[in-house]
């Protein structure tokens, strides 16, 4: 009896190990694939690098345009791609072997592994920064918020990109004693990190600015030159505040009052704003600029087909056509949120808990709302279009034109129309440049001036976008190959629909030109 009980004993703890084991490599097979994924998602050195931009165009050269279609490029690209490699189906042999790997961890008194809590993690950073990008402020601080009190890991990048971006926001709402509680934080935590690095470089300017500020009210300067302190320090509430203690305003402080509402999402105000500026003719440098931001406004943060067509005839008039046309193409690289769609298609599926539940119909809740501020402030702009005689263009649909007015089009004008790249991607969007740079895990998208970073792997095939040239791969050695239309196969490498050669090797692929 003896031995049958240690035969099966033995035996019991061999298949308990084995089995073990082999869950134990599962997980961290899961986890290495999670991992991944999810640093090609998040980029988060490039979301930092964006928001020091951003910094910098708020504090120091608030006029520059290019610089801030750039931004709207990149910010585009950031925790905004489809997240379905990163859907975890954990098997009953994974959850066994992630209930052993715990165990280990909490007798080393480790914080226990949580891939799914991370994956739920995901979706709240990309609904939160969506938020944030898209200026509204108020929600991405609650998600912030609500992200910092559940984030289980307080050195993870998760915890310091979450610190970091609420205290952006919290500046952005005005709370500045929040902000550098948020910011010190993400110091004290992250010290020598790109999150530090730009924590302090927020919390520099905030303390500079509050320091020119002081300085002036003690001075008693005037409310002009307390005004225009205020603004170039980013608070943006006091400055209109200041501005509103002036019995008449210059063009100058009327494009600042209408910078100054703009910021803080008081966009079909400063839109009116902007047009009187725009049809002044005293101050020709002012008008320049104000129609600039209708033409941010109109392509970026509230899109509007009147307006847009409004400033980009006042451009010609003005002589600053080429604005018009590096916003146009700017936003031709901006990719379409990818996280909205997602959650608002998302059906609440019954094996989730009460708690998932809750958290997927709260971020819907939170969507709708924004769709319906967003809404009643585009509601708001064409009541403002209006009211000022701007030539009203269809939102939907084309430009309506009479077909007898439109000249001839011959071959000879077809023939010049200019080639361009197509490149699609794993979610399903296309993208239209002029030359894919591979640089390491990036695929750079360029037209023009501009740039999309994207992850390398996100790409799904390069093409011409008619039926006519090809697309050259170059490789260090110079072009290697050309083909209408490359597909990046399941090994990454590159291959052509009617090509029999064997496919060219991901790592020797350096760009994709016409």
């Amino acid at each position: 009896m003896k031995k049958i009980f240690f035969f099966s004993l033995f035996f019991i703890l061999f298949f308990f190990f084995a089995l073990a084991s082999e869950s134990i490599v599962s997980v961290k097979l899961q986890e290495l694939r999670f991992g991944i994924l999810r640093d090609q998602l998040m980029n988060y050195e490039l979301s930092s690098q964006t928001l020091r931009e951003r910094l910098k165009q708020m504090f120091l050269s608030k006029d520059d345009y290019m610089s801030e279609v750039k931004v709207n490029i990149l910010e585009s690209g950031i925790m905004n791609s489809e997240t379905e490699g990163l859907d975890l189906k954990m098997s009953w042999k994974d959850r066994f072997g992630l209930y052993v790997i715990n165990s280990v961890r909490f007798l080393n008194f480790k914080p226990a592994l949580e891939l799914e809590e991370q994956q739920k993690t995901i979706i709240r950073l990309q609904f939160a920064f969506y938020m944030e990008r898209t200026r509204k402020y108020p929600i991405a601080s609650k998600k912030y918020q609500e992200l910092e009190e559940s984030v289980t890991s307080s050195l993870s990048d998760e915890m310091a990109f979450t610190l970091l971006h609420h205290g952006y926001c919290l500046v952005m709402m005005g709370e500045r004693e929040k902000a550098f509680l948020k910011l010190s934080k993400a110091i004290d935590l992250f010290p020598g990190t790109h999150y530090a690095e730009n924590a302090s470089l927020l919390v520099s300017f905030l303390e500079e600015g509050e320091k020119k500020k002081g300085d002036l009210k003690n001075k008693k300067k005037s409310p002009d030159e307390l005004a225009y302190s205020l603004f170039q320090s980013g608070d943006y509430e006091e400055t209109l505040k200041t501005l509103e203690s002036l019995p008449v305003l210059t063009k100058d402080q009327s494009y600042i009052k209408a910078r100054s509402m703009e910021e803080l999402g008081k966009t079909s105000n400063a839109v009116k704003e902007y047009i009187q500026l725009v049809k002044q003719k005293e101050n020709k440098e002012v008008a320049i600029r104000a129609n600039r931001r209708l033409l941010l406004i109109g392509n970026f943060y509230q899109e509007n087909k009147s307006l847009v067509a409004f400033s980009k005839e006042e451009a010609t008039k003005l002589g600053d056509s080429k604005a018009a046309e590096n916003i146009e193409v700017g936003k031709s690289l901006v990719l379409k949120p990818v996280i909205i769609e997602k959650v608002l298609k998302a059906e609440t599926a019954s094996n989730l808990s009460a708690e998932e539940t809750k958290e997927i119909n709260q971020i819907k809740e939170d969507i709708r709302v924004s769709l319906e501020d967003s809404k009643e402030e585009t509601t708001k702009l064409a009541a403002v279009v209006s009211e000022e005689k701007i030539p009203l263009v269809p939102e939907t649909g084309e430009i309506e034109v009479k077909t007898a007015e439109l000249p001839q089009v011959t071959k000879k004008q077809t023939q010049q129309v200019p080639l361009k790249l197509k490149v699609k991607l794993r979610d399903g969007r296309e993208v239209i440049c002029e030359e894919v740079k591979i640089e390491g895990n990036l695929a750079i998208l360029q037209l023009g001036t501009f740039g999309l970073n994207l992850p390398y792997d996100l790409v799904v095939s390069v093409q011409v976008s008619s039926d006519r040239g090809v697309v050259k791969i170059v490789t260090d050695s110079g072009t290697r190959a050309e083909s209408p239309r490359w597909i990046q196969n399941t090994s990454g490498d590159w291959t052509s629909p009617k090509s029999t050669e064997s496919p060219i090797l991901r790592t020797e692929v350096k760009s994709f030109r016409l």
